[in-house]
């Protein structure tokens, strides 16, 4: 029998560069064939010209978190050295220059509509930067349409709370809400700062409200169905309310669907006004209350335009792109609100009796966490039964939790002896503060690397003796 030697081991793949992202680009442009999109078309010349420069800041090892990401942006949003409402603008808007600051190269500019779909161009389509994501000639586009034109193109749409941007109700268009909330991320710092209690989480049970009232296609009506069981399939609590006097009064947030139908491309241009007033019906009252606004498609993959918005409080962002998850099942890191994360080992794990403390507190739940192998656990005489985290032994398992500044300050000051909040060294390389014990006596429980491995046993066995 003859032995083949072992597959070699995969070869990294290197990232294109930005020069090389523009190329693909123009590309992807002149396959897709809509002229239409456009108001101004930037030169493949200047454009590779700024994908130089970026590549060039990579190259003397600056960290661009957008480095090479190709945008649109609005007509109605000023891009340095292109047509503009009051001629050519001098300087780009300042959300446009924190972009391009983080690595960002404009393509050209967008107009307005009515234009068709990108994936059925017989139906309407909204704006070209929906279009033009959808349609992939862009990773990211900046527009002032709003949910609509992303819903008309299976796109997702982040709105932020006003104000948290630099220009108002300015809306990021891209495939995922991953890419939108890494543009957001570069972008935020305007005129309003959050306040010190935000809430940053709605715990494993979040309170929603759904639109009931809404005049609906058929396509529309299945599709905030669909949300709805996969919302409560993951733990929410929702209920069905009107539209006619929106809130948030006990809840968390609403999901709505963002459209009622897809009008066609004929209709929309015959009657642009009526058409564009029926499709905003599920979300104009957005536009008259301060919140943020995030939509998505109803499945990953899905062209259908039938997704939903998730609204939420001002500030509360991070809510807002939690939830919508749950149809996109993306990953999501924190947004760049002020915070502190905490680290905890014992009762305030979730499903354990002292979560609660945290969660009431708007505390977001970041993930599991373990230590490296420096500490132990012992059992303290509490009620609820807590362990004591010690200095000595191996690595511990624990989750993260991050909070409001506010909210830090309130957790801190019910921590009783003899618990303290101190650093603890994470496998990671990080070192959060957690809650711990600098000395405490207890049985041992060294035999656990969890304090759920521990419950289970007790539980189990019904013992509380050392381990």
């Amino acid at each position: 029998m003859t032995t083949l030697p072992p597959d070699p081991d995969p070869v990294p793949t290197t990232p294109p560069t930005a020069s090389q992202r523009v190329i693909a680009a123009f590309e992807r442009l002149t396959e897709a064939g809509r002229p239409d999109l456009w108001t101004t078309l930037r030169a493949v010349e200047d454009v590779l010209v700024d994908a130089k420069a970026v590549d060039e800041r990579v190259t003397a090892g600056e960290t661009l978190p957008l480095a090479g990401t190709v945008i649109a942006v609005e007509d109605r949003i000023d891009v340095a050295k292109q047509p503009s409402a009051h001629g050519v603008a001098e300087t780009s808007a300042p959300v446009v220059a924190r972009l391009t600051s983080a690595g960002a190269v404009v393509l050209g500019k967008t107009g307005s509509g009515p234009l068709a779909s990108a994936w059925d161009r017989t139906k309407v389509g909204g704006d070209g930067a929906a279009v033009a994501v959808a349609l992939g000639v862009v990773d990211l586009a900046l527009s002032t349409g709003g949910a609509v034109p992303a819903a008309l193109n299976a796109v997702a749409a982040v709105t932020p709370t006003p104000g948290l941007l630099p220009a108002d109700k300015v809306s990021v268009y891209a495939k995922g809400l991953v890419a939108a909330h890494l543009a957001l991320t570069a972008a935020t710092g305007g005129a309003r700062t959050w306040p010190a209690d935000v809430r940053l989480g709605a715990g494993e049970h979040p309170r929603i409200a759904y639109a009931a009232d809404l005049p609906l296609g058929e396509a529309a009506a299945l599709a905030l169905k669909t949300v709805v069981a996969r919302l409560i399939a993951a733990g929410a609590i929702l209920t069905p309310v009107s539209v006619a006097e929106p809130g948030f009064d006990g809840f968390d947030a609403l999901v709505v669907p963002t459209v009622p139908d897809h009008p066609g491309i004929a209709e929309a241009l015959g009657d642009p006004a009526g058409v564009r007033h029926r499709l905003a019906a599920c979300t104009a009252f957005a536009n008259l209350l301060d919140v943020a606004a995030v939509t998505v498609p109803v499945l990953p993959g899905d062209r259908r335009p039938f997704g939903v918005t998730f609204l939420t409080r001002a500030f509360e962002d991070q809510i807002a792109l939690d939830l919508a998850t749950v149809c996109t099942d993306e990953p999501m890191t924190p947004y760049p609100e002020p915070g502190e994360d905490l680290v905890v080992f014992g009762a305030h794990l979730r499903g354990q009796p002292l979560n609660a403390e945290l969660t009431g507190l708007g505390a977001r739940f970041t993930g599991p966490v373990r230590t490296i192998e420096a500490y132990r656990m012992v059992l303290l005489p509490t009620e609820p039964p807590q362990p004591g985290v010690l200095p000595g032994g191996g690595g511990l398992d624990g989750e993260r939790w991050r909070l409001s500044p506010a909210a830090f300050e309130r957790f801190a000051a019910t921590l009783k002896e003899p618990f303290v909040l101190d650093r603890v060294e994470l496998d990671d390389g990080t070192a959060p503060l957690a809650v711990r014990c600098l000395t405490a006596d207890g049985p041992g429980l060294d035999r656990y690397e969890s304090w759920r491995g521990y419950v289970r046993f007790a539980s189990t066995a019904g013992l509380r003796g050392p381990g």
